[in-house]
C-alpha cells in the first residue's frame, strides 16, 4: 500500500496535467511511489496556501510537501485575466503577470499600485508571518520554494534549479523536473 502524500502550494507544485494533458512534472512523478493528493494551485499567494492547508485534515497524510511562493503576490478574490482558467483559476496578482496585461483596466490599476505605492518590506513581513504560521502548523512537512530569498533555512531552496532548467511543466524542463523529483523523493 502506497503512503499518502499531500502536496500544497503554488504553480511549482500544482498538477499541470489538469490543463496540459501531455505534460509530466515532478508532482506527477511522485505518484509512482505515493498516493498523491495535490491541492496546489498556480499563481497563489502564501495566504491562499495557508487556506489550502486549512481545507484538509492534515492528519490523514503520511507526508506533506508545501511549496511556498513569492512574498510579492497580492491576494485577490477573482483574477481579471485568469478566472475560469483550469490551472490559474484561483490565481493572485504578481507584477510579472500584471506587466503582460496592461490592456486590462484592473491590471493597469495593479500596475500603478506596484509602480507607485507598493511597499515591498510590508509584503515580505506579512508573507513571513503567514509562512511561520504554516511552518508551526506542520513543521514535519517538507517545505520547499523556488523563491529562495524570501525564506529561512527550514525551507529547501530550489530557485537555481528553476533558473537553469526553465520549461513548460511546473515551470521546469524535463531535466529540471527530474532533478526536483529525485531531490524530493530522497527527502521523503
Amino acid at each position: 500500500m502506497k503512503r499518502k502524500l499531500l502536496i500544497a502550494g503554488d504553480s511549482f507544485a500544482a498538477d499541470w496535467k489538469i490543463k496540459y494533458k501531455n505534460t509530466i512534472g515532478w508532482v506527477n512523478m511522485l505518484s509512482y511511489d505515493f498516493e498523491v493528493t495535490n491541492i496546489a494551485q498556480a499563481g497563489v499567494s502564501e495566504y491562499k496556501i495557508y487556506k489550502q492547508l486549512k481545507s484538509v485534515n492534515i492528519d490523514e497524510f503520511d507526508k506533506i510537501i508545501i511549496s511556498h511562493t513569492s512574498a510579492y503576490r497580492i491576494p485577490i478574490e477573482e483574477h481579471p485575466i485568469h478566472k475560469g482558467d483550469l490551472l490559474h483559476n484561483n490565481c493572485d496578482i504578481i507584477f510579472s503577470d500584471v506587466e503582460k496585461h496592461l490592456d486590462n483596466s484592473i491590471m493597469k490599476t495593479a500596475y500603478n499600485f506596484y509602480s507607485e505605492i507598493f511597499h515591498a518590506d510590508y509584503f515580505v513581513f506579512v508573507n513571513n508571518l503567514i509562512y511561520k504560521e504554516i511552518y508551526n502548523m506542520i513543521p514535519t512537512a517538507l517545505h520547499i520554494t523556488f523563491f529562495d530569498s524570501f525564506y529561512d533555512n527550514n525551507v529547501l531552496k530550489l530557485e537555481n534549479i528553476f533558473l537553469n532548467n526553465k520549461g513548460k511543466s511546473n515551470h521546469l524542463s524535463l531535466k529540471g523536473n527530474n532533478i526536483v523529483f529525485e531531490m524530493i523523493k530522497n527527502k521523503l
